[in-house]
């Protein structure tokens, strides 16, 4: 609770804080804000769950972190990280998790015009619109509960809630709540196909993109055993370079990198170059592994939630 309230105080006061002053105040560094996606039409397999910034919204963040960062690839990320003299201005490199379709109709001739790089972490089982990620099963389910007309007796066995909870280890129900409430995922995945395509993943990379793994099915990594999280990211990072010819394997944690221990980035340090997760702008593992700023949770824009990141590293420094 007490940390929620020290959240909440700092996004308050970072909205309001000068950002040329802040920026100044620290040492030049690449920042990595993230999206999911981005959407002016409502999304059932998103909206459920969270609401993604409109196109509007985006194009106002681009415009803060240009005005204020430099645009760097995931090249020049791996260059400052190993020559940090070398960087003179802060720095951003884009990225995006899931690999959703909406990146490719909404914002990739946008970040091509501006000349902006930005990786995208697609998950091997979602490439091609293999597999439907349980979060999104969950949101179509809650999606149909909310619009759909639902026996009194299916609304008895099945609430919102219940939905809510389901974790990796028991998705397995998810499906069959589908059955309950007559919802066809392969359906959806075929006729909505809300994953990007191998395809236009290559197109993408033809336009400034890189392709970095998000793990095979995206669990969360506090439920796997060791093995299984070592098999999730070498699995994910070998498809990733087998199919796209990345030289570099670049690897973000699912839902969060909260708790990983030194012993996993031991393990994984011959099978991913650099890796990812959602601490603002911290960076670890020997300049391996680097934080990233939330931007749809942490503020209602750029400047309150990349204000929100330095202020947190002021107050603990990186």
């Amino acid at each position: 609770m007490a940390n929620r309230s020290i959240s909440r105080l700092l996004s308050f006061i970072a909205e309001g804080f000068n950002s040329n002053l802040l920026f100044r105040s620290i040492k030049p560094l690449v920042i990595h804000p993230f999206y999911h996606t981005v959407s002016d039409v409502y999304l059932p397999y998103i909206h459920p769950l969270y609401i993604p910034k409109k196109i509007k919204d985006f194009e106002n963040d681009l415009e803060f972190l240009l005005r204020h960062f430099n645009a760097a690839s995931i090249h020049e990320v791996d260059f400052y990280r190993q020559n940090p003299a070398q960087l003179k201005k802060h720095a951003f490199h884009l990225s995006f998790d899931d690999g959703l379709r909406g990146i490719y109709e909404n914002l990739t001739p946008l970040l091509y015009r501006k000349g902006v790089p930005a990786t995208i972490f697609v998950n091997k089982a979602f490439v091609d619109n293999k597999q439907l990620f349980y979060r999104h099963k969950a949101a179509i389910l809650i999606d149909k509960l909310n619009k759909g007309k639902i026996s009194g007796t299916v609304k008895k066995e099945i609430d919102i809630q219940k939905i809510y909870a389901i974790s990796y280890s028991n998705r397995h129900l998810l499906d069959e709540m589908a059955l309950l409430l007559e919802v066809d995922f392969q359906s959806f995945l075929e006729t909505e196909k809300p994953y990007l395509t191998s395809d236009e993943l290559k197109e993408m990379q033809t336009k400034g993109f890189t392709i970095g793994a998000h793990s095979i099915d995206h669990p969360n990594f506090r439920e796997l055993e060791p093995a299984e999280q070592i098999r999730q990211i070498t699995e994910s990072c070998a498809f990733v370079k087998e199919t796209f010819g990345e030289q570099k394997a670049c690897f973000s944690f699912p839902f969060s990198d909260e708790n990983i221990p030194d012993s996993l980035f031991k393990a994984i340090e011959n099978t991913a170059d650099m890796t990812f997760g959602i601490t603002g702008i911290q960076v670890k593992n020997n300049g391996r592994h680097f934080g990233r700023i939330d931007m749809e949770k942490n503020s209602r824009n750029a400047k309150g939630a990349i204000n929100k990141s330095f202020l947190k590293a002021k107050i603990h420094p990186i």
